[in-house]
């Protein structure tokens, strides 16, 4: 799963979380099918409805493969140094607990519709 540490992207477009959501049936699904099979990936995004998941994540655990780019110290030290907005995107390579899952807003909704640059169907 693809998560970012800040709303930054989501109201700035920095990282690239836009190219997700215009894809948001999920690139794994469709993706790939957006410029050689435009009809196929025009009925694969039908499938399901884009979504914002807060979630509680757990980056403690040394041996875990998460990849963070860029890492979290650098975007605490570039946040601390005054760089602004400070963000990094978290691929998490580990089930997250039903308990750690905050909110998951849909396009309607004030926590979803806040970011302008988001899909809406």
């Amino acid at each position: 799963m693809c998560f970012v540490l800040s709303t930054a992207p989501l109201e700035h477009d920095l990282s690239g979380v836009s190219r997700f959501f215009s894809f948001w049936g999920g690139e794994a699904i469709y993706w790939r099918h957006h410029e050689t099979a435009p009809e196929l990936a025009a009925v694969l995004s039908t499938i399901g409805r884009p979504a914002l998941v807060t979630a509680l994540l757990d980056l403690s655990d040394p041996t875990a493969e998460h990849l963070i780019f860029p890492s979290v110290l650098h975007t605490f030290v570039g946040k601390a140094l005054g760089y602004a907005p400070a963000d990094a995107d978290v691929f998490y390579r580990a089930p997250v607990p039903a308990g750690h899952v905050e909110d998951i807003v849909f396009p309607g909704q004030q926590g979803y519709d806040r970011f302008q640059r988001l899909p809406r169907s």
